[in-house]
């Protein structure tokens, strides 16, 4: 008869925990540039009415704005209709119609590319979009100064 000796499965060694995540991929200026590394990065979801349902920290540094103060609102209220973002409404427009389109974000601190696609639920139906950052174009390295405080 064999004996089999099983090391490590009783051990009561703990493991290591991993570090925690990043806040943002976008956290430091090194990591601006390289963020998408050529991957696609999440950056918000909408719903139909282009309502923000979620944004990641990256997508909030870029756009210059807490995720407070885009989560919930519209796209028009965070970008306006008109000037360089006016492709990024256009481009969401197309997306509850049911295509993938493509625009550039112009950020408070990066100029980024971006694809927007619909979202849908579980009968096909367009319920909303979802954004990606696809390619960082520009990078502004100087330091962004913090809003003043209101008094």
């Amino acid at each position: 008869m064999r004996q089999w000796e099983l090391i490590g499965i009783t051990d009561t060694v703990p493991t290591p925990q991993a570090p925690p995540p990043p806040r943002s991929r976008f956290a430091n200026a090194e990591t601006i540039g390289a963020a998408a590394e050529g991957r696609p990065v999440f950056f918000w979801s909408t719903d139909t009415a282009l309502r923000v349902r979620t944004v990641t920290g990256a997508a909030s540094e870029v756009v210059g704005l807490s995720r407070s103060k885009v989560e919930g609102r519209d796209v028009i209220a965070i970008f306006g209709m008109e000037g360089p973002n006016l492709d990024l409404l256009d481009a969401h427009v197309a997306a509850l119609n049911g295509e993938t389109a493509e625009f550039t974000l112009e950020g408070a601190r990066a100029s980024v590319r971006c694809q927007v696609a619909p979202t849908h639920d579980a009968l096909d139906r367009v319920i909303g979009t979802f954004c990606l950052a696809i390619k960082v174009e520009r990078v502004d390295l100087r330091e962004v100064p913090e809003p003043a405080a209101v008094a």
